[in-house]
């Protein structure tokens, strides 16, 4: 039988169970699929077809996926013992008639996954050849209708309902490997040498749920009719970055269906998927999603999640442009895939600390892990020095040895390296993340912008209460791991760093795939990768999905009222082991709701014993609330071997400290956790926090962290020039360094020997450095149109040159 009629049984059969099911919108329409298999047979290559044998009778050899068996934990023997004559498993009689009757769809698409896994499962022992076709022929029949049975529940289902995850992951990769368990047999089918009609059927529902990973979820736009084109794998979130090709079986299935155009278009797309995104690219970038530009990544809108998507999008671009070496598909790594490579590696490591991923910049912080782990950018390195070595110069290829050599140790330290590459201080423009890190600690402050979407939560299925760190969060370390086990226990209206309005008890858990934001578009920093730093944002908190009109609607009405109604201007500077955070303009815009306004200073775990540092003595810490003096008395709250902590207390009214022991609620805050043995049931934990009341209306606060060795200086070695909603500004006590936070164009900072006026809303950062003065200017509204900020500065003009393109955002520096 010819290939071409063999999709035409493929059609016919499928549309006879489109009759059966009666339901029109069950399924993408196959008459497009048709014409696009008909068109590919017209592909002759004699290299590709006999490279694409090659890869079948692998695929036979080798599972894909093959970790993917370790999770299905029923044993072969009890699959046998449910596996009824009819194919259906009498285990789940009244699991299928609930789910079938509750028509919930992802319940139905769970159920379906589980079935075909168990089939994949039973397939391996006929692979391995413990069980045969010919010699277990009642196993053999059975499987065939199980097949049947269960693959006619998929591809009845209709496409209005959630088709995601289980119809494009989970059953196509069952199905493409169960496929190949069997692939003498499809051989012989495909070449027409069999009139088993149960084989045929069976071949023909195996590629039919296999295509999934290619059709679902239909994206209802001109690609649903024909898959195998290059827009298929751009511009919507369940078709770019770990979405596009970490989770389906593309390649496997390609090969499935002897497939050119198919295997052409995935070396496309890998090859093209290993490049950057950032905000004013967003709409002509390969990708939406994936790595950025500043070195930080996107996944589920321009939301960090630097260890999820980008990561899986781009290994597994790499194990298919790998799979491909030495085949008639063979490419080399262009110069822009290298770039976008050593600059995520780079930028990765900024999350990543002393063998810990830095808190919530995923939706799984909440499940409790406290061992340090690999990063996971390894993998990446691993994998380039072993398969793309020739791609990379001298001086890459050791830079990758170095990273290896250090990520193995699970302390990246990269000495000899320029600041701001692995350590100093770096602003992630594309993610509103200012970082400072250094072998003797980690500072990240989290800021917020309409530009970023927030942090994803996920109820059953991730962290469920991530309500709060994309909202200024603040977190210090040393050792990497201070806040592991205090998370369970946090009162998260108090993380740290943010202004917010109490009443945790009222919040409710939501799945929100976008997180939240702030309404305004202004969110900057300034550094030349040294030890100083500068940072500000307007912080008003919206649910992110409110950006976007067809989401707008979704969100109605408004959960967790608490969230919203905050409004502050917010800046930080880092000078030296010091770092100064300043608030300004804090009102609560809705004085109608209960609950006072707090800005969170800290809240880690107590590890060591915390003393009072006032005026060079130390002092022990009562039990119970204390209170910051107000009186400008030099008052430290110091953790040993940890951070000090002060306040200032000109723009500070009331400020308080506790160290208390909480119950935890891991279980609560991530239901993963129903599954850890041994959690902490408890952890001390030390918390400094200031109140604004229940309605201020434009308060003020600062506070300082100290983080270096010992104690801190009797006498704070900078000065706060000023602090409101227009302009907030910190100078060193030797004038060496200057840092400032503009929110407007026009308006002039003047105080001492420092006048400062900038032409548009920028943070500013001015340093003497050995006698050479250099400055560091960041257009805080990321202005793709603006060439220029302008500084007027002591008399001196100073035109500086802003970033364009991809780099819009970035630092300008320059040398005077």
């Amino acid at each position: 039988m010819k290939k071409n009629c063999i999709y035409a049984i493929v059609l016919l059969w499928i549309g006879a169970l489109a009759v059966q099911a009666q339901n029109e919108e069950r399924r993408l329409s196959f008459d497009n699929l048709y014409r696009y298999s008909k068109d590919a047979q017209q592909v002759k290559d004699d290299k590709k077809e006999k490279a694409i044998k090659t890869f079948r009778n692998q695929y036979a050899t080798v599972p894909y996926r093959a970790y993917d068996l370790t999770k299905i934990k029923i044993s072969v023997p009890e699959i046998l013992a449910f596996l009824n004559d009819d194919g259906t498993f009498t285990d789940w009689t009244g699991r299928e008639k609930k789910v079938i009757e509750g028509k919930d769809a992802q319940e139905m698409g769970l159920f379906i996954t589980d079935a075909m896994n168990r089939l994949w499962k039973l397939s391996e022992e006929f692979r391995n050849d413990r069980m045969g076709v010919s010699l277990d022929k009642d196993v053999f029949r059975k499987l065939q209708k199980s097949i049947l049975y269960y693959g006619n529940l998929e591809v009845s289902r209709s496409n209005k309902v959630n088709r995601f995850h289980a119809s494009c992951f989970a059953i196509p990769t069952a199905a493409v490997n169960i496929y190949y368990c069997f692939l003498k047999q499809m051989d012989a089918v495909e070449n027409g040498k069999t009139k088993d009609q149960q084989l045929v059927d069976m071949c023909e529902m195996l590629k039919a749920l296999a295509l999934q990973s290619w059709t679902q979820p239909l994206r209802n736009d001109e690609t649903d009719k024909n898959v195998v084109q290059i827009e298929r794998f751009r511009n919507h979130v369940w078709w770019v970055g770990g979405n596009a090709l970490a989770y389906r079986p593309l390649l496997p299935v390609a090969m499935m269906y002897r497939s050119i155009p198919m295997v052409d278009l995935l070396v496309q797309v890998a090859q093209g998927g290993i490049s950057y995104t950032s905000q004013n690219t967003y709409n002509t970038a390969f990708w939406t999603e994936g790595c950025t530009a500043d070195g930080a990544g996107w996944g589920h809108g321009m939301q960090c999640l630097v260890w999820g998507y980008p990561i899986d999008g781009g290994i597994n671009a790499l194990n298919i442009l790998g799979a491909l070496k030495n085949s008639p598909w063979d490419k080399k790594l262009t110069d822009e895939n290298i770039e976008t490579l050593l600059n995520f590696i780079r930028g990765s490591n900024w999350y990543y600390y002393k063998g810990n991923i830095t808190p919530y910049i995923d939706r799984f912080t909440a499940r409790y892990t406290p061992a340090k782990v690999d990063i996971r950018t390894l993998a990446i390195v691993d994998k380039l020095l072993k398969d793309w070595s020739d791609s990379f110069t001298p001086v890459q290829k050791n830079e990758l040895r170095c990273f290896l050599h250090d990520a193995r140790k699970r302390l990246i330290s990269m000495n000899g390296y320029s600041d701001g590459m692995y350590n100093g201080t770096r602003w992630f423009f594309n993610n509103d993340d200012l970082i400072k890190k250094n072998d003797r600690y980690h500072m990240i402050v989290n800021m917020a912008s309409v530009r970023c979407d927030g942090l994803e939560s996920a109820v059953a299925a991730a962290d469920e209460y991530n309500f709060y760190p994309a909202d200024g969060m603040t977190l210090f370390q040393k050792s990497g791991n201070e806040y592991r086990k205090a998370i369970g226990a946090w009162d998260i209206t108090m993380t740290p760093g943010v202004t917010a309005r109490e009443g945790v008890e009222k919040l409710i858990p939501v799945t929100n795939w976008r997180g939240y934001c702030s309404k305004h578009n202004y969110a900057a920093a300034s550094t030349n990768g040294g030890e100083n730093a500068v940072a500000g944002y307007i912080f008003e908190k919206m649910d992110a999905t409110d950006k976007i009109e067809s989401e707008r609607k979704k969100n109605i009405p408004l959960k967790n009222e608490i969230l919203y109604g905050v409004k502050a201007y917010k800046s930080y500077f880092m000078l030296k082991d010091y770092m100064v955070a300043l608030g300004a303009g804090i009102t609560n815009l809705t004085p109608q709701m209960q609950g006072t306004i707090r800005t969170t200073i800290d809240q880690p775990e107590k590890e060591s014993e915390v003393v009072v540092w006032s005026n060079g003595k130390i002092l022990p810490v009562g039990a119970g609330m204390q209170s910051f003096p107000k009186d400008g008395t030099s008052f430290w709250v110091v953790q040993k071997g940890k951070f000090a902590y002060s306040i200032l207390p000109q723009y500070t009214k009331n400020a308080s400290f506790i160290c208390e022991t909480l119950k935890t609620d891991w279980v609560k805050r991530n239901s993963a956790n129903k599954s850890i043995k041994d959690l902490p049931s408890q952890v001390d934990i030390l918390r400094l926090w200031i109140d604004h009341t229940q309605n201020p209306v434009n308060d003020t606060y600062g506070y300082v962290v100290y983080a270096g060795d010992g104690m801190p200086e009797a006498e704070l070695p900078f000065e706060v020039l000023r602090n409101d909603t227009l302009v907030q500004a910190v100078k060193s006590k030797d004038g060496k360094v200057i840092e400032a936070v503009f929110y407007q164009s026009g308006e002039v900072l003047d105080k001492g020997d420092v006048r400062l006026e900038v032409s548009a809303p920028c943070t500013v950062l001015i340093e003497d450095i050995n006698g050479k003065i250099t400055i560091s200017v960041t257009d805080a509204a990321m202005n793709a149109g603006l060439k220029e900020i302008v500084l007027q500065w002591n008399g001196r003009h100073i035109p500086v040159a802003m970033p364009q393109g991809a780099f819009c955002g970035k630092p300008a520096n320059i040398t005077l």
